[in-house]
Protein backbone atom coordinates (compact mmCIF):
# COMPACT_ATOMS: atom_id res chain seq x y z
CA UNK A 1 0.00 0.00 0.00
CA UNK A 2 1.45 3.36 -0.73
CA UNK A 3 1.03 6.46 1.53
CA UNK A 4 1.14 10.15 1.29
CA UNK A 5 1.55 12.46 3.69
CA UNK A 6 1.76 16.40 4.06
CA UNK A 7 4.91 18.36 4.99
CA UNK A 8 4.07 22.09 5.48
CA UNK A 9 2.17 22.73 2.28
CA UNK A 10 3.73 20.22 0.33
CA UNK A 11 2.42 16.61 -0.57
CA UNK A 12 4.84 13.86 -0.18
CA UNK A 13 4.77 10.22 -1.45
CA UNK A 14 4.10 7.76 -2.27
CA UNK A 15 6.05 5.61 0.62
CA UNK A 16 5.84 2.15 1.39
CA UNK A 17 4.23 1.19 4.35
CA UNK A 18 7.98 0.39 5.81
CA UNK A 19 8.98 3.85 4.86
CA UNK A 20 5.90 5.32 6.55
CA UNK A 21 6.71 3.53 9.51
CA UNK A 22 10.68 4.92 9.55
CA UNK A 23 8.81 8.35 9.07
CA UNK A 24 6.65 8.13 11.86
CA UNK A 25 9.43 6.67 13.88
CA UNK A 26 11.68 9.59 13.22
CA UNK A 27 9.62 11.92 14.53
CA UNK A 28 8.65 13.32 10.37
CA UNK A 29 5.33 12.11 10.92
CA UNK A 30 3.65 12.57 14.18
CA UNK A 31 -0.54 12.27 15.08
CA UNK A 32 -1.20 15.25 13.47
CA UNK A 33 0.05 14.69 10.10
CA UNK A 34 -2.13 14.11 7.22
CA UNK A 35 -2.17 11.19 5.56
CA UNK A 36 -3.90 9.55 2.52
CA UNK A 37 -4.09 6.34 0.76
CA UNK A 38 -6.37 4.79 -1.68
CA UNK A 39 -8.71 3.19 0.70
CA UNK A 40 -9.08 6.56 2.78
CA UNK A 41 -11.95 8.77 1.67
CA UNK A 42 -9.97 11.49 2.04
CA UNK A 43 -6.77 13.32 3.77
CA UNK A 44 -7.09 12.66 7.63
CA UNK A 45 -4.27 13.02 10.46
CA UNK A 46 -2.81 10.22 10.90
CA UNK A 47 -4.22 10.14 14.79
CA UNK A 48 -7.29 8.64 12.97
CA UNK A 49 -6.31 6.17 10.83
CA UNK A 50 -5.05 2.80 12.38
CA UNK A 51 -2.20 2.04 10.51
CA UNK A 52 -2.50 -1.12 8.36
CA UNK A 53 -6.60 -1.70 9.52
CA UNK A 54 -7.68 2.06 7.38
CA UNK A 55 -9.89 2.13 10.76
CA UNK A 56 -11.25 6.12 10.83
CA UNK A 57 -12.89 7.99 13.23
CA UNK A 58 -15.91 9.10 10.97
CA UNK A 59 -16.38 11.90 13.97
CA UNK A 60 -13.62 14.37 12.02
CA UNK A 61 -15.03 16.85 9.57
CA UNK A 62 -12.23 19.20 8.39
CA UNK A 63 -13.06 18.94 4.18
CA UNK A 64 -10.34 17.60 2.33
CA UNK A 65 -9.96 15.95 -1.44
CA UNK A 66 -10.80 12.14 -2.54
CA UNK A 67 -6.91 11.86 -3.98
CA UNK A 68 -3.52 13.44 -3.64
CA UNK A 69 -3.66 15.16 -6.84
CA UNK A 70 -6.86 17.44 -5.29
CA UNK A 71 -6.06 20.25 -2.51
CA UNK A 72 -4.96 17.81 0.04
CA UNK A 73 -3.86 20.96 2.46
CA UNK A 74 -6.87 21.70 3.30
CA UNK A 75 -7.24 21.83 7.33
CA UNK A 76 -3.36 21.72 8.18
CA UNK A 77 -0.83 24.59 8.27
CA UNK A 78 2.53 24.35 9.28
CA UNK A 79 3.37 25.93 12.49
CA UNK A 80 4.95 29.37 12.24
CA UNK A 81 7.64 28.76 14.83
CA UNK A 82 8.69 25.27 14.82
CA UNK A 83 7.58 24.67 10.99
CA UNK A 84 5.81 21.22 11.79
CA UNK A 85 2.36 20.82 10.29
CA UNK A 86 -0.72 20.39 12.23
CA UNK A 87 -4.24 20.11 11.73
CA UNK A 88 -5.60 23.56 11.75
CA UNK A 89 -8.02 22.88 14.67
CA UNK A 90 -5.30 21.96 17.15
CA UNK A 91 -3.94 25.75 16.08
CA UNK A 92 -4.10 29.46 17.08
CA UNK A 93 -4.34 31.23 14.07
CA UNK A 94 -2.90 35.28 13.95
CA UNK A 95 -2.43 37.57 11.31
CA UNK A 96 -3.00 35.07 8.76
CA UNK A 97 -0.26 33.01 10.73
CA UNK A 98 -0.47 29.21 11.91
CA UNK A 99 0.81 28.57 15.30
CA UNK A 100 0.85 24.95 17.30
CA UNK A 101 0.00 24.66 20.78
CA UNK A 102 3.93 24.39 22.11
CA UNK A 103 4.87 27.18 20.41
CA UNK A 104 1.84 29.76 21.35
CA UNK A 105 3.68 30.88 24.10
CA UNK A 106 7.11 31.89 23.02
CA UNK A 107 5.50 33.56 19.87
CA UNK A 108 3.01 35.53 21.75
CA UNK A 109 5.79 36.80 23.77
CA UNK A 110 7.59 37.71 20.44
CA UNK A 111 4.80 39.38 19.12
CA UNK A 112 4.29 41.50 22.55
CA UNK A 113 8.21 42.50 22.05
CA UNK A 114 7.87 43.58 19.12
CA UNK A 115 9.70 40.46 17.22
CA UNK A 116 7.67 37.80 15.68
CA UNK A 117 10.12 35.10 14.62
CA UNK A 118 13.44 34.17 13.21
CA UNK A 119 12.02 34.41 9.81
CA UNK A 120 10.45 37.34 10.19
CA UNK A 121 13.93 39.14 11.28
CA UNK A 122 14.86 42.62 9.38
CA UNK A 123 18.75 42.95 10.12
CA UNK A 124 19.60 46.51 11.32
CA UNK A 125 22.56 47.95 8.61
CA UNK A 126 25.57 50.00 8.95
CA UNK A 127 24.34 53.16 9.54
CA UNK A 128 21.50 53.24 11.32
CA UNK A 129 23.45 51.49 13.85
CA UNK A 130 26.03 54.21 13.90
CA UNK A 131 23.06 56.66 14.45
CA UNK A 132 21.79 54.62 17.76
CA UNK A 133 25.90 54.68 18.70
CA UNK A 134 25.77 58.11 18.34
CA UNK A 135 22.70 58.71 20.89
CA UNK A 136 23.76 56.19 23.12
CA UNK A 137 27.37 58.19 23.62
CA UNK A 138 25.45 61.67 23.96
CA UNK A 139 23.32 59.55 26.65
CA UNK A 140 26.67 58.55 28.18
CA UNK A 141 27.92 62.04 27.96
CA UNK A 142 25.02 63.23 30.10
CA UNK A 143 25.36 60.16 32.57
CA UNK A 144 29.03 60.99 33.24
CA UNK A 145 29.01 64.54 33.95
CA UNK A 146 29.48 64.00 37.78
CA UNK A 147 32.96 62.37 36.98
CA UNK A 148 34.17 66.18 35.33
CA UNK A 149 33.43 67.34 38.72
CA UNK A 150 34.51 64.47 41.31
CA UNK A 151 38.17 63.27 38.97
CA UNK A 152 39.41 66.84 39.28
CA UNK A 153 38.48 67.41 42.80
CA UNK A 154 41.05 64.76 43.82
CA UNK A 155 44.74 66.21 44.35
CA UNK A 156 46.40 62.70 43.56
CA UNK A 157 46.58 62.97 39.74
CA UNK A 158 46.59 59.60 39.46
CA UNK A 159 44.04 58.55 42.35
CA UNK A 160 42.16 61.41 40.27
CA UNK A 161 42.64 59.32 36.45
CA UNK A 162 42.25 56.08 38.06
CA UNK A 163 39.18 57.14 39.42
CA UNK A 164 37.85 58.60 36.48
CA UNK A 165 38.57 55.80 34.12
CA UNK A 166 37.06 53.54 36.54
CA UNK A 167 33.66 55.73 36.79
CA UNK A 168 33.19 55.82 33.19
CA UNK A 169 33.94 52.05 32.84
CA UNK A 170 31.35 50.86 35.01
CA UNK A 171 28.65 53.66 33.70
CA UNK A 172 29.27 52.24 30.21
CA UNK A 173 28.81 48.73 31.59
CA UNK A 174 25.92 49.34 33.59
CA UNK A 175 23.71 51.35 30.54
CA UNK A 176 24.62 48.74 28.54
CA UNK A 177 23.77 45.39 30.78
CA UNK A 178 20.44 46.98 32.13
CA UNK A 179 18.87 48.48 28.81
CA UNK A 180 19.78 45.26 26.75
CA UNK A 181 19.18 42.51 29.44
CA UNK A 182 15.90 44.63 30.48
CA UNK A 183 14.22 45.83 27.21
CA UNK A 184 16.91 43.97 24.47
CA UNK A 185 17.73 47.91 23.35
CA UNK A 186 19.48 51.03 24.42
CA UNK A 187 17.64 54.27 24.53
CA UNK A 188 19.76 54.73 20.97
CA UNK A 189 18.50 51.66 20.03
CA UNK A 190 14.87 52.19 21.18
CA UNK A 191 15.04 55.83 19.50
CA UNK A 192 15.46 54.53 16.20
CA UNK A 193 13.86 51.04 16.59
CA UNK A 194 16.22 48.42 16.78
CA UNK A 195 16.70 46.10 18.78
CA UNK A 196 19.42 43.24 20.03
CA UNK A 197 18.22 39.46 20.41
CA UNK A 198 19.51 35.53 19.60
CA UNK A 199 19.44 34.00 16.39
CA UNK A 200 15.96 32.42 17.06
CA UNK A 201 14.97 35.83 17.53
CA UNK A 202 14.52 35.13 21.71
CA UNK A 203 15.47 38.05 24.17
CA UNK A 204 18.89 38.40 25.11
CA UNK A 205 20.07 38.14 29.13
CA UNK A 206 21.88 40.17 31.14
CA UNK A 207 24.47 38.06 31.17
CA UNK A 208 24.89 37.66 27.86
CA UNK A 209 24.05 41.41 27.84
CA UNK A 210 27.28 41.80 29.73
CA UNK A 211 29.31 39.54 27.42
CA UNK A 212 28.40 41.72 24.25
CA UNK A 213 29.72 44.47 26.31
CA UNK A 214 32.70 43.39 26.80
CA UNK A 215 33.19 41.66 22.93
CA UNK A 216 32.25 45.03 21.94
CA UNK A 217 35.12 46.70 23.04
CA UNK A 218 37.35 44.00 21.09
CA UNK A 219 35.62 45.63 17.94
CA UNK A 220 36.91 48.94 19.22
CA UNK A 221 40.09 48.10 20.19
CA UNK A 222 40.92 46.29 16.62
CA UNK A 223 40.58 50.01 14.60
CA UNK A 224 36.80 49.34 15.13
CA UNK A 225 37.01 46.64 12.11
CA UNK A 226 34.26 45.00 14.26
CA UNK A 227 32.15 47.37 13.78
CA UNK A 228 32.83 47.52 10.44
CA UNK A 229 32.09 43.88 9.87
CA UNK A 230 28.30 44.75 10.48
CA UNK A 231 28.80 46.23 5.92
CA UNK A 232 29.59 43.43 4.84
CA UNK A 233 28.00 40.71 6.65
CA UNK A 234 24.65 38.73 5.34
CA UNK A 235 23.08 39.21 8.38
CA UNK A 236 24.98 42.52 8.99
CA UNK A 237 27.02 41.06 12.73
CA UNK A 238 29.19 42.92 14.38
CA UNK A 239 32.56 41.59 15.81
CA UNK A 240 31.04 41.28 18.86
CA UNK A 241 27.76 40.04 17.32
CA UNK A 242 29.08 37.16 16.28
CA UNK A 243 31.08 36.05 19.74
CA UNK A 244 27.79 36.40 21.53
CA UNK A 245 25.61 34.69 18.89
CA UNK A 246 23.46 38.38 18.44
CA UNK A 247 21.09 39.90 16.02
CA UNK A 248 20.01 43.46 16.00
CA UNK A 249 16.96 43.74 14.03
CA UNK A 250 14.64 46.27 13.19
CA UNK A 251 11.14 46.34 15.18
CA UNK A 252 9.55 49.40 13.55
Amino acid sequence: MDWYYAQGKEQKGPITEAEFDDLVASGTITSATLIWHEGLDRWRPRSEVVAGLGLVDETASEPASLSPEGEYSAGVEPCRECGRSFATEEMVSYADQWVCADCRTVFFQRVKEGVHGAGDLRYAGFWIRVGAKFVDGVCLVVLGLPNQFIAPSISDPTVGFLFSMTFSLLIGLAYTVFFLGRFGATPGKMALGLKVVRADASPISYMRAAGRHFAELVSYLILLIGYIMVAFDDEKRALHDRICDTRVVRVK
